[in-house]
């Protein structure tokens, strides 16, 4: 019996702790199977195999310590502009205890980046991107955060991504 209790125990700690995850939500409740998405997912052994391959010592270290990447990609003109709509419905209803680091409101792009932490070796990151031609980006990142690193992260991000043809629209995967 407690060995049963244990695992229930277990089962929902780890089921809530992944439900808090911004892209996680946004799939489940928005992501509809006529408007696909493409979901990549990077944890962290994969984060720590990169780190391995990555000379610069301040992107290894980032590397290490974050728990993991989660991102939609949209290309589809009509679907971006929806799913961006829906992200930051998302943002008012299940994440307004994240702090608005940034928002850029330009003609044809937009860019919102929420923050969060919740211990010193703990924060998230959420980044909405809508670019100057209709392309929606949603980036989740959770572990301890460097900001004078993120923009060296995502250079490697695009690198890692785009290099390897997954930028044509698939349906979700989780």
């Amino acid at each position: 019996m407690k060995k049963s209790l244990l695992i229930i125990f277990v089962l929902l700690i780890s089921s809530s702790l992944f439900a808090d995850d911004f892209v996680t939500q946004f799939i489940d409740t928005y992501v509809e199977e006529k408007r696909p998405v493409n979901n990549v997912n990077i944890g962290k052994t994969m984060l720590k195999k990169m780190a391995e391959d990555v000379e610069d010592a301040e992107l290894k270290t980032l590397l290490k310590e974050l728990n993991h990447i989660r991102m939609v990609i949209t290309e589809n003109r009509k679907d971006a502009k929806y799913y961006f709509k829906k992200a930051n419905e998302l943002v008012d209803k299940e994440f307004s205890d994240y702090e608005k680091m940034l928002s850029v409101d330009e003609r044809k792009s937009k860019v919102e980046v929420l923050f969060k932490e919740i211990d010193k070796d703990n924060q998230n990151i959420i980044l909405i991107a809508l670019d100057n031609d209709r392309k929606l980006t949603i980036i989740s990142v959770s572990g301890k955060v460097d900001f004078n690193s993120i923009s060296k992260l995502s250079d490697l991000l695009n690198e890692e991504i785009f290099s390897s043809g997954t930028n044509n629209e698939h349906n979700r995967e989780r």
